[in-house]
């Protein structure tokens, strides 16, 4: 799972429950000017309303495209710009929400969540990304509604997503079967979505339903390629589970693909 890695802490699979999130790409206004278009020429606001909304999108996309490649301080001084330009533009909010929340910034991005909603209160992209906020935020009840309209919403294209997001934050919450419940809804959306596969693989691991976490690690490499955390996961399971020839084939990858991985560190010290 694109993508913009939310921040929830979870104890030792924290790294892995994190990666699980997936934070949607922004959606900007369609039918506006391209890439080709330019802001206004002398840097400041025009007179004219429309330079100033085309100026504001172009900057958006730019601030998203520089935030995604991880550039954060460009991405920062993009979207302030955008907001310059017209701070009633929804996906500028959007999407500097976003930038505060990975600066560590919470109550500044709750505040630009929150202004994004005021400005486009009907979009699944937000409730997702907003609700993968205030999990992190420990603000269950409220994400899981909000998740709810994301994949509950017949338009949205990737209901995978939320539905994935909302069995994590179950998973933050304790509520296990209530996380697996989601992992199997969004199976059902998009049949071997790797996510909700390791998010299962991890649920059943932890309440030590140890063949069962085997079948879902089977499930998610068939369709997906392992990353160190879930090779670590994948390890911890073929332990759990006893499967030598497993056991030897996921060291074997995660010693060959990704030596210097913190996975890999982790298996060479022994730890468990």
């Amino acid at each position: 799972m694109p993508t913009l890695s939310p921040r929830l802490s979870f104890g030792p699979l924290s790294s892995m429950m994190r990666a699980a999130l997936v934070a949607a790409t922004i959606a900007l206004l369609g039918g506006c000017a391209n890439m080709a278009n330019t802001p206004p020429s002398n840097g400041g606001l025009s007179s004219n309303p429309t330079d100033n909304q085309r100026a504001a999108q172009i900057n958006t996309e730019l601030g998203v495209g520089y935030m995604n490649e991880g550039h954060m301080d460009v991405a920062v001084e993009k979207i302030k710009k955008a907001i310059y330009y017209d701070d009633d533009f929804a996906p500028a909010h959007h999407a500097y929400a976003l930038m505060l929340d990975r600066l560590g910034e919470k109550e500044k991005a709750a505040r630009e969540f929150e202004k994004a909603y005021s400005l486009d209160p009907n979009n699944s992209d937000l409730d997702n990304n907003y609700a993968t906020f205030l999990c992190g935020q420990k603000e269950y009840s409220k994400a899981q509604s909000l998740f709810a309209r994301a994949y509950g919403d017949p338009l949205y294209k990737t209901p995978e997503f939320a539905l994935t997001n909302s069995g994590v934050c179950y998973e933050s919450e304790g509520k296990p079967d209530q996380a697996i419940s989601q992992f199997d809804a969004a199976l059902v959306k998009q049949p071997g979505y790797g996510p909700a596969l390791i998010g299962k693989a991890r649920v059943y691991y932890e309440q030590k339903k140890y063949a069962d976490a085997a079948n879902a690690m089977k499930a998610f490499e068939a369709n997906n390629r392992n990353t160190p955390d879930t090779l670590q996961l994948a390890i911890r399971i073929d332990r759990a589970t006893g499967d030598q020839s497993a056991l030897a084939n996921h060291v074997l990858i995660l010693k060959g693909r990704f030596p210097e991985s913190a996975a890999a560190k982790w298996y060479d010290s022994g730890a468990k």
